[in-house]
């Protein structure tokens, strides 16, 4: 099964560029149109059906759309609940695995720390995003014994898990992704780097939303 990005509000109006798209807002902006809010992954022929003319804009509004993404990330949020409940360091060191191919940073790099509400409020994250920051900080004593475990037996681990992080994160920014919500949610894409069971996806996320609140990831 292969997702494809959707719009809610479609992203064209129409005139010279042809055929107004389905449930396209003219109040919105360029950026609101294409930031994830305004985005959802459906597979192929779902996409087509909800942007189809007359019939999918009338059935499938932006209003029922938003509900069904609401619904979905409810679902997610209890999976990854259930899956933080049951997190153990065999899921972390299979979700940071990658740290291996990590070269280390410049000598001398410094990863300050910002407190979290502060980084919280620089990048305006959503509810949302909050919530989740809160439900896998439960388990940042448990990442932090993990990082400090591997770190025995090499000391340069948590400099590089930081600094392979953080060079995702410029990628970002360098790509043009100024959205403090778009970043976070991207990170924590990254971090899932496609992991198929929801106990590994948990950790991934319980890492990187360690280092948000503990070193410089995640700055604006």
């Amino acid at each position: 099964m292969l997702g494809v990005a959707a719009h809610i509000a479609g992203e064209r109006g129409g005139g010279t560029r042809g055929r107004q798209s389905a449930r396209f807002d003219p109040a919105m902006t360029d950026e609101e149109r294409n930031s994830l809010a305004n985005l959802l992954y459906v597979c192929r022929n779902c996409h087509e059906r909800i942007d189809a003319h007359p019939h999918g804009e009338l059935k499938y509004p932006t209003a029922r759309l938003l509900d069904i993404k609401a619904e979905h990330e409810h679902a997610v949020a209890a999976a990854v609940d259930e899956g933080l409940a049951t997190v153990t360091f065999s899921e972390l060191a299979e979700a940071t695995r990658w740290v291996t191919e990590v070269p280390p940073p410049p000598p001398g790099r410094d990863f300050s720390r910002v407190a979290i509400e502060d980084k919280i409020e620089r990048n305006g994250l959503s509810l949302s995003s909050q919530n989740l920051i809160v439900a896998h900080l439960a388990v940042a004593r448990q990442v932090r014994s993990f990082i400090q475990e591997l770190s025995r037996d090499d000391p340069g681990f948590p400099a590089r898990l930081i600094s392979g992080f953080l060079e995702h994160y410029h990628k970002l920014r360098a790509r043009g992704t100024t959205s403090g919500e778009d970043l976070f949610n991207s990170m924590c894409m990254f971090a899932r780097r496609g992991f198929g069971d929801v106990k590994t996806q948990s950790a991934a996320q319980a890492v990187l939303v360690y280092l948000f609140e503990t070193c410089e990831v995640f700055e604006q």
